[in-house]
């Protein structure tokens, strides 16, 4: 049967010693307020701001939200902030050792962090001993972010715009051949319309059978029978250069959508709030690290007293020399 567990031993040791306790407790706190102040360790502050994706297209199934992500997270963004504030030398970090430049993106990573909330916006937050940096570190990831869909979207339209120039060079010379043919028949033949002509000439020959006049005959006849040799090629032609008038038109319409896709300047995040200084840290919390250090004095105070009380109990063996 096991026997209760006793507190009694635990407390008569603390009462016994509460002094030594009280003494270690002190020390402990004054220790841990000291070394986690200014003087030893930094305070970092902290800059947010939370996002919203605008005119981004879609490549697959993904969110809009996703796909900022994809874009904030990009390690163009990353070396262009390591630039731009010259983040070796602010992290103090050698990347010239080996593993430099790994620590100074481990470094980077842990203190900007990117996060996607559960209303499909982006949470950017960036934690910086110097609150101002960290703020212009924040707006400077919504710039790059811009400046890099921008460049994205941009180069999709060029290559866009490349493929419809194309498209309207071999349709511009299409129909430039349609058009010469077609020039041919008419000065050739006088091939106009050819669904009037055969209308006006079926009459004029009918005409010309009643009235029985020969020269109108031979005249109409060999219309007729221009109209019947070339009049099938005429017609194709006709329809043809129809077509090619369209599409030709359609792709002018898209090369202007295009350049027009080229040539702006979009943003594609809709703030919602804001980077600010902060006026007030977030690491270290000095009374959590007061707590853990006397908490744990405290602890190691109580064990050593205990192992000690068990060596002096009556009966223990003696001591070896």
């Amino acid at each position: 049967m096991r026997e209760p567990l006793h507190f009694g031993p635990s407390m008569e040791l603390v009462l016994r010693h509460w002094k030594v306790f009280a003494a270690v407790g002190l020390v402990a706190a004054g220790l841990s307020a000291v070394l986690s102040g200014p003087a030893f360790i930094k305070p970092r502050y902290r800059s947010q701001a939370v996002v919203y994706p605008v005119n981004l297209n879609s490549y697959s199934i993904e969110t809009r939200a996703d796909q900022l992500m994809q874009l904030l997270e990009s390690n163009s963004i990353r070396d262009s902030l390591v630039q731009r504030f010259q983040l070796v030398q602010h992290y103090k970090v050698d990347t010239v050792a080996q593993g430099g430049r790994a620590a100074l993106y481990n470094m980077f990573n842990e203190r900007v962090t990117i996060e996607k909330t559960r209303y499909e916006s982006v949470d950017i937050r960036v934690v910086d001993e110097n609150p101002v940096l960290a703020r212009d570190m924040v707006n400077e990831v919504l710039h790059q972010a811009d400046l890099l869909a921008r460049k994205l979207q941009r180069h999709t339209s060029a290559e866009l715009l490349q493929v419809v120039r194309t498209g309207l060079g071999n349709t511009r010379q299409r129909m430039d051949s349609v058009e010469a043919r077609l020039n041919q028949l008419r000065r050739a033949d006088g091939l106009l319309d050819y669904m009037a002509q055969t209308e006006e000439y079926s009459k004029g020959y009918a005409k010309a059978l009643t009235s029985g006049s020969g020269r109108a005959l031979q005249e109409i006849d060999g219309r007729l029978k221009a109209l019947e040799e070339h009049g099938g090629e005429f017609l194709r032609l006709s329809t043809l250069n129809r077509l090619l008038v369209e599409e030709y038109g359609k792709l002018q319409g898209q090369e202007r959508q295009l350049q027009l896709d080229v040539g702006k300047e979009l943003t594609y995040t809709d703030v919602v709030i804001y980077p600010e200084v902060a006026d007030k840290k977030i690491y270290p919390v000095r009374w959590l690290v007061v707590a853990v250090a006397v908490a744990s004095a405290l602890l190691l105070c109580y064990v050593l007293l205990f192992l000690r009380g068990q060596r002096h109990r009556p009966g223990s063996s003696p001591e070896r020399v």
